[in-house]
């Protein structure tokens, strides 16, 4: 059993190369399955392997957005195309499934296949590679193998040989691609970060009219650096090469933005497979609610809670929050706070006249952020308070957090 199996820390300076190091092992013994990847904050990636080679990567915080990229720059017929997945599907990656479907069916090529595969597991490596290098105070990360794991059970993709990818030389790609985008002073920020303009007429100062205009019309904090690699037909590191002078003197911030809804979710079973003893999270399902007239907002926080051990329901119709919440009764109940007829601050006050949701913990979901909202929040018994757009990380915490001292108490 090697070092990473046995769960052994790693220093940050060389830890992505014994990562690969470790990688490298498993091409060279022909593994055929997935390697569950964690750090030390809980962030998970897997990696699916065939003999050796790479077949698919998964995991991170946009995984939507990953997907539709790929499909982008591949093929716009594949981008919008209706895969009529059945209900009796079951897999473990929707994105590989959808791939697998795609390529089946002739609307993908060959190549623009495998040119699928390639960007999606070079992302993954990207996103792992920089988790290490910033996480200076707890470095290790940990390899869990699991034998035989597919990321399709009812396609036949993975098995063909010319659908995979060198482990090595993916790997070393990969390793380029990280130092060019530290060399362009990026290392803390994250590709998946949208920038904003934060300094408008400084900004037009230090360009031409038509650099201004052009960054004026790409730039709306909506699309991440990677979204707009696609759009503008760059590469991450010709956008990192172009922005990141402007990051730098604080002409422009990154600012998170959520990943897309699911085009497929709750239209198929997903069988995950995925276990973490080190995530506490709790299979048995603790039940979380979330009040928003906000469709995406719902999707965002189901996508994020179902695969990992919770159970979830979405109330989109303020007027029926308190009937519904008395029907399901909650463990945890996100609230937005700006909705049409009725506002949060009256939601919350409400739930809190009922006695089985007077301890229950309500956090407020909101993008006003000043310090009125705050105290007026917490006079009518709110628990925390949350600002939009939603961070995975932070909702996960937050529900560690207050989920279980609900149930410790």
């Amino acid at each position: 059993m090697t070092a990473a199996m046995d769960r052994t820390p790693r220093l940050t300076q060389s830890a992505y190369k014994r990562l690969a190091s470790e990688l490298i092992l498993y091409s060279q013994k022909k593994f055929t399955g997935k390697l569950e990847i964690e750090d030390a904050r809980g962030r998970q990636w897997s990696l699916y392997l065939s003999l050796g080679f790479w077949v698919w990567a998964s995991g991170g915080s946009h995984p939507v957005r990953r997907w539709r990229r790929q499909l982008f720059r591949c093929n716009h017929k594949a981008y919008s195309a209706k895969l009529g997945i059945r209900e009796a599907d079951e897999f473990e990656c929707w994105d590989y499934h959808a791939l697998t479907l795609l390529a089946q069916r002739g609307i993908l090529a060959e190549a623009q296949t495998i040119s699928i595969i390639h960007g999606v597991v070079m992302e993954v490596l990207f996103d792992i590679a920089q988790a290490i290098a910033n996480t200076a105070q707890s470095p290790e990360f940990f390899i869990q193998p699991r034998l035989g794991m597919r990321p399709s059970n009812t396609s036949t993709g993975i098995l063909r040989r010319k659908w995979t990818l060198a482990l090595e030389e993916v790997l070393d790609l990969s390793a380029i691609v990280w130092q060019q985008w530290k060399q362009y002073g990026m290392t803390l920020y994250w590709p998946n970060l949208a920038p904003i303009i934060a300094q408008p007429t400084q900004l037009q100062q230090s360009t031409s009219a038509q650099t201004y205009q052009k960054l004026v019309a790409l730039i709306d904090g909506k699309r991440s650096l990677r979204d707009l690699a696609i759009l503008t037909k760059q590469n991450l590191l010709g956008i990192a090469r172009s922005l990141s002078p402007y990051i730098r003197k604080r002409l422009l911030s990154l600012v998170e933005v959520p990943d897309l809804p699911n085009p497929y979710l709750g239209v198929i079973k997903q069988t995950t497979g995925r276990s973490s003893s080190r995530r506490n999270i709790p299979q048995s399902g603790g039940l979380i609610a979330c009040i928003d007239d906000s469709s995406q907002v719902c999707q965002t926080l189901e996508q994020l809670l179902v695969p990992a051990g919770y159970r979830f329901f979405a109330v989109r119709d303020a007027v029926q929050a308190l009937p519904t919440l008395l029907q399901h009764k909650p463990d945890l109940i996100f609230l937005d706070l700006v909705m049409p007829i009725v506002n949060g601050y009256e939601i919350c006050s409400q739930i809190r006249r009922i006695s089985r949701f007077k301890d229950t913990p309500v956090i407020i979901l909101t993008s006003q952020d000043g310090i009125i909202d705050r105290v007026r929040a917490k006079m009518v018994g709110t628990t925390d308070f949350m600002t939009k757009p939603i961070e995975p990380q932070k909702v996960l915490e937050s529900i560690r957090k207050y989920h279980s001292q609900d149930v410790r108490e």
